[in-house]
């Protein structure tokens, strides 16, 4: 079903670094890079602790720094496509033997890859942190990790929810800039970044807070109607990215 190429491409993708020709002229080794994540790292989790040795730290308020997901997730795919332009390999990329469909879903099978990883990867180690506190300093308790992890992880479900269109959304956007109808561009922007804003009130909506309680399994959380949500995000998803092929193939002005 998938060719060799289409599992290079999204093997590719998922390790795509950006576009390195701004990363080449900043000459900033990769070993310094990891340095100051690692510096910024400690120092989060150094305040953390802090205000929570002084029992000041609402644990909750540790998922604050994934409000800004949606809108990583939608310049993720965006970027995906400007990075082909800003390498200058999109002439490469469109003349490797797969159609344009499959050209834009291997675009975006590696970026929502990412976005599971990432969303894992930040559960993990902030489900490890949380732990870490309730067996080390008595404000906390094992019933507060617990919390912190049933009832946040609902967020990062709706963010993974949503993600298959969101990414498409910017896959989109990334291929009308190099499209006849750019005109387009500046409404779709304002379209898709108020859109982005709704999946904030999106969560009170499709996963309230009243649907769970820590007595309740996990699953019982969430809505008779979250099916037919992922149903009809996927769909959008799909007609998103066969637009986004069509102008692809018919609509490219290089």
């Amino acid at each position: 079903m998938f060719s060799a190429v289409f599992r290079d491409l999204v093997r590719h993708e998922f390790r795509s670094k950006g576009n390195w020709k701004k990363q080449n002229r900043t000459r900033i080794p990769r070993g310094w890079w990891r340095a100051y994540f690692l510096c910024i790292l400690v120092a989060m989790i150094g305040t953390a602790t802090y205000f929570a040795l002084r029992n000041d730290l609402q644990v909750n308020a540790i998922w604050s720094i994934t409000l800004g997901f949606p809108y990583i997730v939608f310049f993720l795919g965006f970027g995906s496509v400007k990075n082909e332009w800003g390498n200058e390999t999109y002439g490469w990329w469109l003349t490797i033997p797969e159609s344009r469909m499959r050209l834009i879903a291997a675009k975006w099978l590696g970026s929502w890859l990412k976005v599971w990883a990432a969303i894992l990867m930040l559960f993990v180690i902030a489900s490890v942190y949380v732990m870490i506190l309730s067996f080390t300093i008595p404000y906390y308790s094992f019933e507060t990790a617990r919390e912190f992890m049933a009832t946040r992880i609902q967020w990062l479900s709706l963010i993974v929810t949503l993600s298959p269109l969101i990414i498409a959304a910017g896959i989109l956007m990334g291929i009308l800039q190099h499209t006849v109808i750019r005109p387009l561009a500046p409404i779709l922007w304002v379209v898709f970044m108020a859109a982005l804003g709704l999946t904030y009130s999106l969560t009170d909506i499709v996963i309230p807070a009243s649907s769970f309680s820590p007595q309740q399994s996990l699953w019982v959380s969430y809505p008779l109607e979250l099916p037919a949500i992922v149903a009809v995000d996927w769909i959008l998803a799909f007609a998103v990215l066969r637009i986004t092929a069509f102008l692809l193939e018919k609509k490219l002005d290089l």
